[in-house]
């Protein structure tokens, strides 16, 4: 088991944002996170990435308690998350906001360089390295957020709505781009709205409502409970089914 979550509770005075999740995660898989806005899926995120600090339970990666530790140690033992909202350095280049990153294992310039350039062809960026980071749109600035995350080395990555906003172009080219990150080997988690990200790259997934965990499994299953109907996919999302 790569991380698990036990009896994970978050509070902000009295709201209880999630109340006792569990999740345990393999190495290699596809893990979705799904729920209506304020389900708590986004708060039980944050814990597992460092950025929030569980009430109550307990967070293990690879053998270590990390439930107090900072988001800094969180990426240091192999665990990295985007954000909703790309945070990329505006005015440095997309390859020394990739560098940033590197660093992380790769101290010495060269070598940091190097493996940034790695990167960026992987994620598709490798024309546009000497570009301003602003200058890049939607796409391209979330394909550099990810870019920035994989050159830390992550063996766990989190991707907060990292497909949101994007054409049915775009979005196909995305989700080919997480099959291939995935084929590296990096296990992935996964926040989404678009159901179809969900049903494409999950092999497993969560669904939170009102702070707890309502169901979990396959998609192809999850998404006929009536729990999950009723809470979150609508009655027009019944016969979902999980595409090749």
């Amino acid at each position: 088991m790569l991380l698990s979550a036990e009896n994970v509770s978050k509070t902000f005075g009295s709201l209880r944002a999630v109340a006792g999740a569990n999740l345990a995660i393999d190495e290699g898989e596809i893990i979705g996170l799904i729920g209506p806005n304020g389900a708590g899926k986004s708060t039980f995120f944050n814990c597992l990435a460092g950025d929030t600090l569980p009430t109550t339970g307990r967070i293990v990666f690879d053998g270590r308690d990390v439930t107090r530790a900072s988001p800094e140690e969180h990426a240091e033992l192999g665990v990295g998350r985007t954000f909703q909202v790309p945070a990329t350095f505006e005015d440095l280049t997309v390859l020394d906001n990739v560098m940033v990153g590197a660093f992380l294992r790769h101290p010495h310039r060269g070598a940091a360089r190097e493996h940034a350039l790695q990167v960026l062809d992987l994620v598709g960026l490798g024309d546009r390295q000497n570009l301003r980071a602003r200058s890049l749109g939607t796409p391209g600035r979330k394909r550099l957020e990810i870019a920035r995350v994989l050159a830390t080395g992550p063996r766990l990555m989190l991707l907060d709505e990292a497909l949101a906003g994007l054409t049915p172009v775009e979005l196909q080219q995305a989700i080919a781009l997480v099959k291939k990150i995935h084929q590296t080997g990096v296990t992935l988690v996964i926040v989404e709205h678009i159901m179809e990200v969900i049903m494409t790259l999950a092999a497993r997934v969560i669904v939170f409502n009102q702070g707890h965990v309502i169901a979990q499994g396959k998609p192809a299953d999850v998404v006929r409970q009536e729990a999950v109907i009723e809470a979150y996919l609508g009655r027009g999302h019944r016969n979902w089914r999980k595409k090749d």
